[in-house]
């Protein structure tokens, strides 16, 4: 059975990452297939917890380190960590769900196939820090003339879903 594949959208802060990876996912779902989404939370404000005066919340406050509700059509888990959990440890766990695909926002510096999106002119920077680069997705087409992998511009972005998730899939392979 093959594995899942997984697909990042990375670039700095307010580049459109989650905007993109949105589209994305709505376009595998419309496919009717299973997308599932990680996005890194690096701002300092915490993750809110579930929702108070639920029994799952209570059963967090009491100490569970992880706590899932499960119902009809819908699976909830909050996890607590003192530690950083690595991404191919989320990715382990997602599959474990058979996924037709883990889009993940963030996690730069991880070896998965990606897009990078250019913003602004420092944001060049990136595409020669990260690895297994795929497509650049650029606001300005005249920044990004001579960059060595396939660039689209974030006004075609929608037009050139099916072949950004063709890639992200796995079936079609740009990385140079």
């Amino acid at each position: 059975m093959k594995e899942t594949p997984v697909f990042q959208i990375v670039g700095y802060k307010n580049s459109g990452k989650t905007s993109l990876l949105s589209d994305l996912i709505a376009y595998g779902a419309e496919r009717e297939e299973k997308v599932a989404a990680i996005k890194r939370h690096t701002h300092e404000e915490p993750l809110k917890v579930m929702h108070h005066e639920t029994d799952s919340y209570r059963l967090h406050e009491a100490g569970s380190f992880m706590t899932g509700v499960d119902s009809p059509g819908r699976f909830q888990m909050e996890l607590s960590h003192q530690e950083e959990y690595a991404l191919d440890r989320l990715v382990f766990l997602y599959r474990q769900f058979d996924p037709d695909l883990i889009a993940v926002e963030g996690y730069k510096n991880e070896p998965y196939p990606k897009a990078v999106i250019i913003k602004r002119e420092e944001d060049l920077e990136l595409l020669d820090a990260l690895t297994n680069i795929q497509v650049v997705i650029t606001w300005n087409e005249a920044m990004t003339e001579d960059v060595p992998f396939p660039v689209i511009a974030l006004n075609d972005w929608r037009k050139r879903l099916s072949e950004v998730y063709r890639i992200a899939k796995g079936e079609e392979d740009h990385e140079r």
